[in-house]
């Protein structure tokens, strides 16, 4: 009901600086507001066999037996006041006169502005719709980090971020952004700002993945075979990556690269869409070995937790856990066996200060050696002695990053995904 209070009196801005300001006390206020708002005699009258405001008022007069003039002093309006309300004219409507003429007329607030609406002037009712959409962009968005991401303009209006979220994520109303399944995940009550840039996040990849339509067929036989291959291309900083993102794709599952996001530490996810996997990587931590690890360890859920993750549409794979209670250990450690098993860790361990020896080591096992140092640090946190000779992932992600949220549409995203895993 306070948003329809704030909607009436027209102050957009004064709406979003209460929802921001009292989340939490906003229900209590409710209860209070209600005692003096609701009508304090139940009318019996059907809403929807009322022509206008102005003819429920003029049988509300004509029953009470009253003047204009009369009904005025009771109201406490004058006529400058009550006759713009009753034709639709009125440009600002004062709260309390609202209130004062729902009880009147023995209406609630709710019904009054039922009946009143579509009396409203177009311009007037585009406002309305306005104040809606405001509304429903604070409470599904994270405005401040998406103007500091420069996803929304400083100075955008709601039209305009309204305008943005259409064209971006290639949808018709803002409305149905929160109309995906995937959303529900979270309860709404209890949605905070990480919620929200998670949502953006996951939302942002489902569109791209359910664009590229990937149309080979998923077999997981294929899978199993395809994945010990896999390691021989970590060597091949510049090429190797896309080489096995293509011949993913060939097998039904698709890979994209996504960047993190403020709020939310992801490093890889995993949906079922169409019945076939899709894959995300992120650049947390920003180092080459991670690209591979997150790879092999959200393959792992493709192979293992399928059907779980069909049910859920999504897993996010991050620092703070599953947020699905799945085993990412297990999902760690069959990264690990793949790309480097514990025993030739432990080989490589005693060459570590060897510089020479580890890239001997790396050629032997068909590895790049960034890998080696990367999991000897995570055992031993001695990054400051071995960081140098761990490459970013800029160089593996040059052919695969399209930069999603710098586009002014996903669909841009899309084309250069699939010119580069299609040819």
């Amino acid at each position: 009901m306070r948003k329809i209070f704030l909607i009436i009196l027209g102050d957009i801005e004064l709406f979003l600086y209460i929802c921001r300001k009292f989340p939490a006390n906003m229900d209590n206020i409710d209860i209070e507001l209600s005692k003096v708002i609701d009508a304090a005699v139940q009318s019996s009258i059907d809403i929807g066999q009322v022509a206008s405001l102005k003819d429920l008022y003029k049988e509300k007069k004509n029953s009470l037996n009253l003047s204009d003039r009369q009904i005025q002093k009771i109201l406490g309006m004058d006529s400058k006041t009550i006759n713009p309300i009753l034709n639709g004219t009125a440009k600002q409507i004062n709260f309390i006169n609202v209130v004062k003429l729902a009880h009147f007329l023995g209406l609630s607030v709710n019904d009054l502005i039922k009946v009143y609406v579509p009396e409203l002037a177009p311009k007037q009712i585009g406002e309305i719709q306005r104040a809606r959409e405001a509304g429903y962009i604070v409470e599904n968005f994270d405005v401040s980090i998406l103007v500091k991401m420069k996803f929304f303009n400083s100075n955008a209006s709601s039209k305009d971020m309204s305008d943005k979220i259409k064209r971006f994520f290639d949808i018709d109303n803002i409305y149905s952004y929160s109309e995906n399944s995937l959303l529900p995940v979270f309860s709404r009550s209890k949605r905070n700002s990480n919620d929200l840039m998670r949502n953006f996040w996951i939302q942002s990849a489902f569109i791209q993945f359910k664009s590229i339509a990937n149309p080979n067929p998923y077999i997981r036989k294929e899978l199993v075979e395809l994945i010990p291959k896999i390691r021989p291309y970590t060597r091949d900083i510049k090429n190797g990556l896309i080489r096995v993102l293509k011949a993913l794709f060939r097998i039904g599952v698709t890979v994209i690269y996504q960047p993190s996001l403020e709020k939310i530490q992801v490093r890889g996810a995993t949906m079922i869409i169409n019945d076939k996997p899709c894959i995300v990587l992120s650049n947390l931590q920003n180092n080459y070995p991670t690209l591979w690890f997150t790879l092999l360890h959200e393959l792992h859920h493709v192979l293992f937790d399928f059907d779980e993750i069909k049910k859920q549409t999504y897993h996010i794979s991050n620092n703070e856990g599953d947020i699905f209670l799945m085993n990412e250990e297990q999902a760690d450690n069959f990264a690990c066996e793949y790309l480097l098993n514990e025993s030739r860790l432990k080989f490589a361990s005693g060459y570590i200060t060897s510089h020479y020896n580890i890239e001997k080591l790396a050629k032997e096992w068909g590895v790049h050696s960034s890998i080696i140092y990367a999991m000897y640090c995570y055992k031993t946190n001695e990054w400051a002695f071995y960081n140098k000779y761990i490459p970013k992932m800029n160089e593996a992600l040059d052919l695969i990053n399209t930069h999603p949220f710098e586009k002014e549409t996903l669909m841009e995203s899309v084309q250069q995904i699939k010119e580069f895993l299609y040819n």
